[in-house]
C-alpha cells in the first residue's frame, strides 16, 4: 500500500516545490503539510485531490505512479462522464462498443 506521504515528498521533490510552494498552489497550510511528515498522518482525500490537481496529475497517477497525463479533450470526458445517469454510461459504453466493431471490420 502507497504511503500518501512519502507520495507527496516524492512528488514534491519532482516539481522542486517546499511545503511553502505546495500551500501557495494547494491552500492547504504549510503547518498541516509540515505536520504529515513530521507525525505521518495521512492527509484527507480532498487534501490529495487538491494536490493532484496543483500537480497537474490524476489520482491514478497519485497513488499508481505513471507519467501519463490526461489531455484537456480527456478530461473534459471524464467530467461529463460523472455526471451521467447509470443508463446513460451504458448507452455511451454500447456505442463505444459499436464503434469498435466499426473499426475492425
Amino acid at each position: 500500500m502507497i504511503n500518501a506521504t512519502e507520495r507527496i515528498g516524492e512528488l514534491m521533490v519532482l516539481k522542486g516545490w517546499t511545503a511553502y510552494e505546495l500551500s501557495n498552489q494547494t491552500g492547504i497550510s504549510t503547518n498541516a503539510i509540515y505536520e504529515w511528515f513530521k507525525t505521518g498522518t495521512v492527509p484527507t482525500l480532498q487534501n490529495i485531490i487538491k494536490i493532484c490537481e496543483a500537480m497537474e496529475i490524476s489520482l491514478e497517477q497519485f497513488f499508481c505512479g505513471g507519467d501519463y497525463k490526461y489531455t484537456d479533450e480527456e478530461n473534459e470526458i471524464l467530467k461529463e462522464w460523472v455526471g451521467l445517469s447509470d443508463l446513460e454510461k451504458s448507452t455511451l459504453m454500447n456505442l463505444i462498443e459499436t464503434f469498435k466493431i466499426l473499426k475492425n471490420s
